[in-house]
């Protein structure tokens, strides 16, 4: 990839410089255009491992420049500047993975800007494996060039189900914070922030449930729909569910339930900070033993 830059050279009596005054003229010339595909090996196993396999292979055998990640989820969270700085490399990204919503939340948690990039999707929950081939195909259509494979291996042990906050629809009314009893978020300048995503219950989706925003997206849910982060949302069938899980979570006194799951979050928060000093008293006990 070749870049040209141009600005304005300023003198001054000691020295010669590149200097960001106003106008400045910028230009930015491009050559040439890298692209290249992602493709996550979904650690949920969303699809079939044969299906996650077969789309490894094919991208193998066409030679195009691919980066195979064993996990998007839980990269975002454990390798975020590794993730970031692989896409960053490149000018146009296809995307092979799940929800397009729920990849772009995944990103910007990694602070991946998407304005910066081009990007495409080929969504592998609802594209058969022949339709993502033909997409691959079609974002390398003329592109004779071809690159390496790279792999990005996350953390296996960890299942990296956490929540995403979508803060385009997020009204901040903390409600999931009230409701998590394992400090998953907390609430930081006018807005519920994610600080805790190793804390989260592995499988719970309640408080997605409970959104009354459809804010909160689950990209591991297996069920589909708004909470997996798809991005056509069907509103009224949305409330209409809404209401069933927050009468069957939440009961019909909303505010009383809430007021309960703090109050138990706060319970287990004393008996783990207990539990954490009784063991660091055992552990100077006896090393305080081993030294006589």
């Amino acid at each position: 990839m070749f870049h040209f830059y141009l600005g304005l050279l300023f003198f001054s009596p000691d020295n010669i410089s590149l200097l960001q005054f106003e106008p400045v003229i910028y230009w930015r010339v491009k050559f040439d255009m890298s692209k290249k595909v992602f493709f996550c090996n979904c650690g949920a196993k969303l699809i079939g491992s044969d299906r996650l396999l077969a789309i490894s292979a094919y991208l193998k055998q066409t030679g195009h420049p691919f980066t195979e990640i064993s996990d998007l989820c839980g990269c975002s969270v454990d390798q975020k500047s590794e993730t970031r700085d692989l896409f960053l490399e490149v000018d146009e990204v296809l995307i092979v993975a799940c929800f397009p919503r729920a990849v772009r939340l995944l990103l910007e948690n990694c602070g991946i800007d998407h304005a910066s990039l081009k990007f495409e999707y080929l969504n592998f929950r609802e594209l058969s494996n022949d339709q993502i081939y033909a997409g691959i195909n079609l974002f390398f259509e003329g592109d004779t060039g071809k690159g390496e494979f790279t792999e990005l291996q996350g953390n296996a042990v960890w299942p990296s189900w956490f929540p995403m906050i979508d803060y385009s629809r997020c009204n901040t009314c903390g409600q999931c914070a009230d409701f998590c009893l394992f400090g998953v978020y907390q609430k930081l300048d006018n807005r519920v922030v994610v600080v805790n995503p190793k804390g989260c219950k592995n499988n719970c989706p309640a408080c997605g449930r409970i959104c009354a925003q459809t804010a909160i997206v689950f990209p591991k849910y297996e069920h589909a729909g708004a909470i997996a982060g798809a991005d056509s949302i069907d509103e009224m069938a949305e409330q209409q569910r809404q209401q069933l899980d927050i009468d069957t979570i939440l009961g019909s006194n909303i505010y009383q339930a809430l007021e309960m799951r703090k109050a138990k979050r706060q319970s287990i928060i004393r008996s783990t900070a207990m539990q954490q000093a009784i063991a660091e008293r055992e552990k100077a006990l006896a090393e305080k033993s081993s030294k006589k």
